[in-house]
């Protein structure tokens, strides 16, 4: 058990304070914890206490950073938890984080590949975009599930007309860019065939 004997804001981060005990710094909380626990001085606290109120702190602080990681852009859960981990939060604070952010909707690794593959499948081919996502720590079932509900048919033959005049109408040169795009042998030739029946190869 300890006196609190002064509560001072940080002056790197104005959302934190400085807890002293008996005259000697103790720890550092974020200020809505210390207020919603009405922490003042000349209050007397112990040890358990301390513990719980640095978790919770701890907690608010992480989930503070992740949400503003979030608001850039979409994260994948494997992207936030290293981006804790990388601010030295321990696992404990990083899964509370994103089980706290899968609960509002934040995080969900289905919807983060959906738009991945939505906004990009126009410039890869689906070995690319399967590649890109398991660097970003989305599960292979997850990314086969929504590549297979991706219309990549029509996506590769939008990525062959954007190809098509840089092969000079050549149809072994445009294979070959798809290739190099990432694409697979069979959404090649499905987009080589609807570029056929549109008649671009006659010209």
């Amino acid at each position: 058990m300890g006196k609190i004997t002064d509560i001072v804001r940080q002056k790197g981060n104005k959302t934190r304070v400085s807890l002293f005990l008996d005259g000697a710094f103790l720890c550092g909380l974020d200020e809505l914890t210390a207020m919603q626990h009405r922490l003042e001085i000349g209050r007397e606290i112990d040890a358990d206490e301390i513990a719980r109120l640095q978790a919770e702190s701890e907690y608010r602080s992480a989930l503070d950073r992740a949400m503003n990681r979030l608001a850039v852009r979409p994260r994948s859960e494997y992207e936030i938890r290293d981006f804790l981990k990388s601010k030295g939060y321990m696992s404990e604070v990083s899964d509370k984080v994103c089980d706290r952010l899968f609960q509002l909707g934040y995080l969900d690794d289905g919807s983060y590949a959906r738009q991945y593959i939505d906004e990009n499948k126009s410039r890869y081919g689906a070995i690319r975009l399967k590649n890109e996502l398991i660097k970003r720590g989305v599960s292979r079932d997850i990314i086969e599930e929504q590549l297979a509900e991706c219309d990549r048919g029509e996506a590769v033959a939008e990525l062959a007309r954007s190809l098509f005049k840089s092969c000079g109408g050549d149809k072994y040169k445009l294979k070959n860019k798809l290739y190099a795009k990432g694409c697979n042998g069979d959404d090649i030739s499905s987009a080589l065939e609807i570029l056929e029946d549109e008649g671009l190869f006659d010209e």
